[in-house]
């Protein structure tokens, strides 16, 4: 991105563009890297699926795989009967938005506990 400011600059210098059109220019610039930097962390975290039960079960997903499976993790064999009443577009909603954290408690009646986190 210095080289594109650098650019925009000697632009101005040299009278080929206005000060507005490069606020415009470098305004543009800003967003465009921002969120690349932010999604390119955010997106190296794990979706975490973990039971405390019977079984014991801990299951580590990279975001990205996540996010290419788009809706497949639900049928993912390991974690598929921890799935039962889990809405996995509320957790693929949580990965497009950069959501941190516990995305789903659950508490069953036998005394389960199944917890879905973003780390």
């Amino acid at each position: 991105m210095k080289h594109e400011i650098m650019k925009v600059l000697e632009l101005i210098q040299e009278g080929k563009l206005s000060n507005s059109d490069a606020a415009e220019i470098l305004s543009a610039l800003k967003e465009e890297s921002a969120p690349e930097l932010e999604k390119n962390s955010y997106m190296s975290k794990s979706l975490k699926v973990i039971v405390d039960g019977d079984d014991k079960v801990n299951i580590n997903l990279p975001l990205k795989l996540v996010k290419s499976l788009h809706g497949a993790v639900e049928n993912i064999p390991a974690i598929q009967k921890y799935l039962d009443g889990v809405d996995i577009n509320l957790i693929l909603d949580a990965i497009s938005n950069n959501i941190e954290g516990p995305i789903v408690n659950i508490d069953s009646a036998n005394g389960e506990k199944v917890k879905i986190v973003i780390e």
